[in-house]
Protein backbone atom coordinates (compact mmCIF):
# COMPACT_ATOMS: atom_id res chain seq x y z
CA UNK A 1 0.00 0.00 0.00
CA UNK A 2 0.86 3.43 -0.70
CA UNK A 3 1.97 5.55 2.40
CA UNK A 4 -0.92 7.77 3.03
CA UNK A 5 -3.55 5.96 0.53
CA UNK A 6 -6.69 5.63 2.20
CA UNK A 7 -9.10 4.07 0.45
CA UNK A 8 -12.39 4.94 2.69
CA UNK A 9 -11.16 8.12 1.75
CA UNK A 10 -11.06 7.64 -1.70
CA UNK A 11 -14.47 5.93 -2.40
CA UNK A 12 -16.19 8.15 -0.25
CA UNK A 13 -14.63 11.27 -2.14
CA UNK A 14 -15.74 10.12 -5.46
CA UNK A 15 -19.34 8.83 -3.84
CA UNK A 16 -19.52 12.53 -2.76
CA UNK A 17 -18.03 13.92 -6.56
CA UNK A 18 -20.91 11.13 -8.12
CA UNK A 19 -23.26 12.72 -5.75
CA UNK A 20 -22.47 16.27 -6.65
CA UNK A 21 -22.72 15.55 -10.34
CA UNK A 22 -26.05 13.71 -10.71
CA UNK A 23 -27.84 15.24 -8.56
CA UNK A 24 -26.84 19.00 -8.18
CA UNK A 25 -25.47 19.40 -11.61
CA UNK A 26 -28.66 21.17 -12.80
CA UNK A 27 -29.86 24.23 -11.59
CA UNK A 28 -31.85 25.17 -14.21
CA UNK A 29 -35.76 26.27 -14.10
CA UNK A 30 -36.93 22.96 -15.30
CA UNK A 31 -34.86 20.74 -13.63
CA UNK A 32 -36.59 17.95 -11.92
CA UNK A 33 -36.61 15.77 -9.07
CA UNK A 34 -38.14 12.14 -8.40
CA UNK A 35 -38.77 13.81 -5.21
CA UNK A 36 -40.44 16.37 -5.21
CA UNK A 37 -44.07 16.33 -6.99
CA UNK A 38 -44.98 19.29 -8.94
CA UNK A 39 -48.54 20.00 -10.71
CA UNK A 40 -49.57 23.04 -12.53
CA UNK A 41 -52.85 24.53 -11.80
CA UNK A 42 -55.32 26.07 -14.06
CA UNK A 43 -56.49 28.04 -11.33
CA UNK A 44 -55.15 31.07 -9.55
CA UNK A 45 -53.63 30.58 -5.73
CA UNK A 46 -56.39 31.00 -3.64
CA UNK A 47 -58.63 28.71 -5.92
CA UNK A 48 -56.70 26.11 -6.02
CA UNK A 49 -55.93 26.08 -2.05
CA UNK A 50 -59.42 25.78 -1.42
CA UNK A 51 -59.85 23.22 -4.16
CA UNK A 52 -57.20 21.33 -2.86
CA UNK A 53 -58.21 21.51 0.17
CA UNK A 54 -61.55 20.56 -0.40
CA UNK A 55 -60.48 17.26 -2.06
CA UNK A 56 -58.40 16.19 0.66
CA UNK A 57 -61.21 17.15 3.22
CA UNK A 58 -62.75 14.50 1.54
CA UNK A 59 -60.43 11.51 2.42
CA UNK A 60 -60.11 13.16 5.94
CA UNK A 61 -57.49 15.23 6.24
CA UNK A 62 -57.74 18.72 7.99
CA UNK A 63 -56.08 21.74 6.71
CA UNK A 64 -54.12 23.09 10.30
CA UNK A 65 -52.17 25.39 9.17
CA UNK A 66 -51.36 27.93 6.46
CA UNK A 67 -48.03 29.66 6.04
CA UNK A 68 -48.20 33.15 3.91
CA UNK A 69 -44.27 33.39 3.00
CA UNK A 70 -45.13 36.57 0.46
CA UNK A 71 -46.45 38.64 3.76
CA UNK A 72 -43.47 37.32 5.50
CA UNK A 73 -41.62 38.76 3.00
CA UNK A 74 -43.68 42.61 2.90
CA UNK A 75 -42.64 42.64 6.57
CA UNK A 76 -38.94 42.69 5.67
CA UNK A 77 -40.05 44.74 2.65
CA UNK A 78 -39.03 42.61 0.49
CA UNK A 79 -40.92 40.96 -2.38
CA UNK A 80 -41.86 37.42 -3.14
CA UNK A 81 -44.19 36.42 -5.60
CA UNK A 82 -47.66 34.71 -3.95
CA UNK A 83 -46.11 31.50 -2.14
CA UNK A 84 -48.05 29.91 0.77
CA UNK A 85 -46.94 26.46 2.21
CA UNK A 86 -50.35 24.55 3.52
CA UNK A 87 -50.08 21.40 6.66
CA UNK A 88 -53.21 18.67 6.33
CA UNK A 89 -53.17 16.36 8.85
CA UNK A 90 -54.75 13.01 8.90
CA UNK A 91 -54.38 11.91 12.98
CA UNK A 92 -55.16 8.34 11.74
CA UNK A 93 -52.24 8.08 9.38
CA UNK A 94 -49.87 10.33 11.38
CA UNK A 95 -49.89 8.09 14.39
CA UNK A 96 -49.62 4.50 12.67
CA UNK A 97 -46.41 6.56 11.02
CA UNK A 98 -44.61 7.83 13.47
CA UNK A 99 -45.40 4.64 15.06
CA UNK A 100 -43.07 3.05 12.46
CA UNK A 101 -40.11 5.37 12.76
CA UNK A 102 -40.45 8.62 15.05
CA UNK A 103 -38.58 10.39 12.62
CA UNK A 104 -41.26 10.66 10.29
CA UNK A 105 -42.35 13.37 12.49
CA UNK A 106 -40.75 15.20 10.89
CA UNK A 107 -42.70 15.40 7.60
CA UNK A 108 -45.83 15.20 9.43
CA UNK A 109 -48.39 16.97 8.89
CA UNK A 110 -48.07 16.80 5.13
CA UNK A 111 -46.71 20.46 3.90
CA UNK A 112 -47.97 21.26 0.04
CA UNK A 113 -46.05 24.52 -1.60
CA UNK A 114 -48.49 26.56 -3.56
CA UNK A 115 -47.40 29.28 -5.49
CA UNK A 116 -47.31 31.55 -8.58
CA UNK A 117 -44.57 31.88 -11.21
CA UNK A 118 -43.69 35.79 -12.80
CA UNK A 119 -46.37 35.23 -15.28
CA UNK A 120 -49.59 34.03 -12.76
CA UNK A 121 -49.53 30.57 -13.42
CA UNK A 122 -50.20 28.63 -10.34
CA UNK A 123 -48.50 25.69 -9.02
CA UNK A 124 -48.36 23.24 -6.48
CA UNK A 125 -45.61 21.33 -4.93
CA UNK A 126 -45.00 18.23 -2.48
CA UNK A 127 -42.28 15.78 -1.12
CA UNK A 128 -43.53 12.24 -2.89
CA UNK A 129 -43.95 10.48 0.35
CA UNK A 130 -42.60 7.56 -1.21
CA UNK A 131 -39.13 9.12 -0.94
CA UNK A 132 -39.93 9.11 2.71
CA UNK A 133 -39.40 5.66 3.14
CA UNK A 134 -35.93 5.60 1.98
CA UNK A 135 -35.17 9.05 3.89
CA UNK A 136 -36.64 7.63 7.01
CA UNK A 137 -35.79 3.71 6.40
CA UNK A 138 -39.26 2.45 6.57
CA UNK A 139 -39.71 -1.14 5.58
CA UNK A 140 -42.93 -2.54 7.45
CA UNK A 141 -45.82 -3.57 4.63
CA UNK A 142 -48.37 -1.58 6.88
CA UNK A 143 -46.32 1.46 6.56
CA UNK A 144 -45.90 1.31 2.99
CA UNK A 145 -48.98 1.09 2.29
CA UNK A 146 -49.83 3.84 4.50
CA UNK A 147 -46.85 5.59 2.11
CA UNK A 148 -48.47 4.70 -0.82
CA UNK A 149 -52.08 5.72 0.45
CA UNK A 150 -50.54 9.29 0.97
CA UNK A 151 -49.17 9.75 -2.28
CA UNK A 152 -52.51 8.34 -3.81
CA UNK A 153 -54.30 10.49 -1.52
CA UNK A 154 -52.29 13.38 -2.92
CA UNK A 155 -52.03 12.68 -6.71
CA UNK A 156 -55.71 12.70 -6.65
CA UNK A 157 -56.50 16.16 -5.04
CA UNK A 158 -53.88 17.75 -7.09
CA UNK A 159 -55.22 16.20 -10.17
CA UNK A 160 -58.32 18.19 -10.01
CA UNK A 161 -56.43 21.77 -10.61
CA UNK A 162 -54.49 20.58 -13.55
CA UNK A 163 -55.49 21.87 -16.87
CA UNK A 164 -57.63 19.90 -18.86
CA UNK A 165 -56.12 18.30 -21.93
CA UNK A 166 -57.39 19.65 -25.46
CA UNK A 167 -58.97 17.29 -27.25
Amino acid sequence: MYKGFNLKRVLLTLSIGALLISGCSDKTKNAKTTFIKQSTSRYKIDKTIEIVSQNLAKKNYKLVYTFDHEKEALKLKQMLYPTKTLEFSNNKIETKLISCNPSMSLELPIRLAVYNEINGQTHVAYTDPEYWSLKHNIHNNDCLKLLMLIKLDLSEAVEKIEPKEKK
